[in-house]
């Protein structure tokens, strides 16, 4: 009888260990499910200034500035003026200011007498809106710009009185330097 009892208890111990596999394998099978996740995107905050709408970048960025009145024409009697805006557009998440300054302008002609007669001067847009009101000063047009706003720059060219009536309405490219530092 003992031999009995003995495998009465190796099948009650056989069953008992299959049931706990197929219990343990059911468990086994959630443990080893896969469910798939996105991945987040990271994304830093780019440096940008544009000029009349064109992003500036290093190295420089052409941007045409148009006359503030089409029609003008710059002789010893009457200043051109042009206008340039300069617009943080970053988008950092957090308070950005830039500090923009008009540097020292470059005039190229065909005329050759033209670029040492011109004297071009900056100045910031005054409350009229009109670059003739604004106040010039030798010194360059500075200002700090907050993130998302934007700032005008005028340009103001002058012959000298005593221009030769050839310089009168000739051409020439005047070229201003615009650099923006991060202040913030």
């Amino acid at each position: 009888m003992r031999i009995k009892t003995l495998l009465q208890s190796a099948a009650v111990i056989a069953l008992a260990l299959v049931a706990g596999l197929c219990g343990v394998g059911g468990t086994w099978a959630l443990w080893n499910t896969a469910a798939p996740a996105n991945s987040g995107t990271v994304q830093s905050a780019d440096f940008r200034v544009e000029i009349n709408g064109t992003p500036m970048i290093v190295n420089g960025v052409a941007a045409t500035v148009a006359l503030e009145d089409p029609g003008t024409a710059l002789t010893p009697t009457a200043p051109a003026y042009s206008v340039v805006t300069v617009k943080n557009a970053t988008n950092a998440s957090a308070p950005f200011s830039v500090s923009v300054a008009a540097g020292q302008p470059h005039v190229t002609s065909p005329n050759a007498a033209l670029p040492a007669s011109v004297t071009v001067w900056s100045s910031l847009m005054p409350e009229s809106q009109r670059c003739a009101d604004a106040a010039y000063a030798s010194a360059p047009a500075t200002t700090t710009i907050t993130q998302g706003t934007t700032a005008q720059i005028c340009l103001r060219m002058t012959l000298p009185e005593n221009a030769p009536e050839t310089l009168s309405h000739a051409t020439a490219t005047v070229t201003v330097p615009i650099t923006a530092t991060q202040t913030q």
